[in-house]
């Protein structure tokens, strides 16, 4: 049995020794910070890598979220837009990225601006649940690009958006956090990547369970079961929070540069648009004929413009559905848009356009 003193010198020394674990943590996270988009923010790196073709910057930019990766073909709107106006070939870049919404977006505008990509038009997913206060997004934003001054900006909006463990996690033990990404990048950068024999999967397990079975169910079933995700994302909805103001801001910004902005009422099959009950649908059309009446955008609705045939899941179409989507948005909203632009005319509607 240790003498007494022996004990009170061990119990101080682990105390010192979980106090400088904890603060070597909170250093590192103000280190991670600083880190570059290949550790923390992946995608990021990969558009911002992306967004010149040959050296040239995009004419038309798409920012949305995993559905614009699905329903947004950019080759095919360049061969629609060619074949349908008379302008030179156009660069259309699909910055559609995975939880994507408007606090992203004004992240990657906002970088994307820095390294002189402005583009002519820009168009920018939207639906309800982008602009909700209730952010569902929130936990990915925490560990993909806050800063610690973002984190506790966003504390009470991460409380309320249900995020609070991974605030916690993001800011007390980063580089366990992002310990797979810091050995990607040094193995990366070391051209040693014979090393990287496992890929990292940062799917949950029981994500990665239900995937098999939600792919072998029929698409009636699939379509029901996305329905019940919206419903579970429209709860307590309510425009405003982080996504709106991320969203004004970007409109503010765009509208100052002369960027003719689009946004766009992304595709949505019935189980899921039946979610958007009168009450929720009434209050996203008021903030739509909001935004276009001070930032002069364009609002068009496609949310019930693509049959439910065409899609795969809730939320994805099929290839002929993409082509569906990327060919309706061309002839009737890019092309006249683009061939005004050539003219220095405006002859499309700037009505908020609710295609019922």
């Amino acid at each position: 049995m240790l003498p007494r003193s022996g004990t009170k010198k061990a119990r101080r020394t682990l105390a010192l020794s979980a106090l400088i674990i904890f603060l070597g943590e909170i250093l590192a996270g103000f280190l991670i910070d600083r880190a570059p988009l290949e550790i923390r923010y992946p995608d990021a790196a990969r558009i911002m890598r992306m967004s010149h073709k040959n050296g040239t910057p995009p004419d038309i930019v798409f920012f949305g979220g995993s559905r614009f990766q699905s329903q947004i073909d950019a080759d095919a709107i360049e061969q629609e837009l060619a074949r349908t106006t008379s302008s030179r070939p156009t660069f259309v870049f699909n910055a559609g990225i995975s939880y994507g919404e408007p606090v992203v977006f004004d992240f990657l505008v906002a970088r994307l601006l820095d390294a002189g990509v402005r583009p002519s038009i820009a168009v920018i997913e939207v639906s309800p649940e982008t602009v909700s206060r209730r952010n569902i997004a929130l936990e990915v934003h925490l560990t993909r690009q806050f800063t610690w001054a973002e984190a506790l900006k966003s504390a009470t909006h991460t409380v309320y958006s249900g995020g609070f463990s991974r605030l916690l996690s993001t800011r007390v033990i980063p580089v366990y956090l992002f310990r797979h990404e810091f050995r990607r990048w040094a193995i990366e950068g070391l051209a040693l990547q014979s090393l990287l024999c496992c890929p990292v999967d940062s799917t949950s397990p029981s994500r990665r369970a239900q995937a098999p079975a939600i792919a072998e169910m029929p698409l009636a079933e699939q379509l029901k079961a996305g329905g019940r995700v919206t419903r579970s994302r429209l709860r307590y909805f309510k425009v405003g929070g982080l996504s709106a103001r991320a969203l004004e801001r970007l409109l503010e910004r765009y509208k100052s540069l002369g960027v003719t902005t689009i946004l766009l009422g992304v595709s949505i099959s019935s189980p899921s648009r039946a979610e958007y009950v009168p009450e929720i649908d009434a209050e996203f059309l008021a903030y739509m004929q909001k935004l276009r009446e001070i930032y002069g955008v364009y609002f068009v609705d496609y949310r019930d413009r693509v049959p439910d045939e065409l899609f795969r899941s809730a939320y994805y179409t099929t290839p002929q559905g993409t082509l569906y989507v990327s060919r309706l948005l061309t002839d009737e909203v890019l092309a006249p848009l683009w061939q005004n632009r050539s003219t220095g005319t405006d002859a499309v509607s700037t009505q908020i356009d609710v295609r019922r």
